[in-house]
């Protein structure tokens, strides 16, 4: 939000909201799943995280949106799992 991360230093409502959207989903998104770094963290402390960051790097109305959602139960932990990696044979060189 602030132009610093953003190319051109373009910071606001100057950044395209679809990507003041997915900035704040993609980021929920990696607090709260398993990574191999990592475990996932709970909701509130996501939300909480967002909200420290909130008009600084994520648009605050948009981190406003996402607690709104929580509040009403609208996010929901969904588990996935993943498949078994399946090698694909490539065509022999000519």
């Amino acid at each position: 939000m602030n132009g610093k991360g953003y190319p051109d230093g373009i910071g606001g409502d100057e950044i395209p909201l679809n990507v003041r959207i997915i900035s704040v989903a993609d980021t929920f998104d990696a607090i709260t799943t398993d990574r191999p770094y990592q475990a996932g963290r709970d909701f509130p402390q996501a939300l909480e995280i967002l909200n420290k960051h909130a008009g600084v790097k994520y648009d605050p109305i948009l981190v406003d949106a996402m607690h709104s959602a929580y509040a009403k139960g609208d996010l929901r932990k969904t588990e996935v799992r993943r498949g078994a990696v399946v090698p694909v044979s490539q065509p022999a060189a000519p």
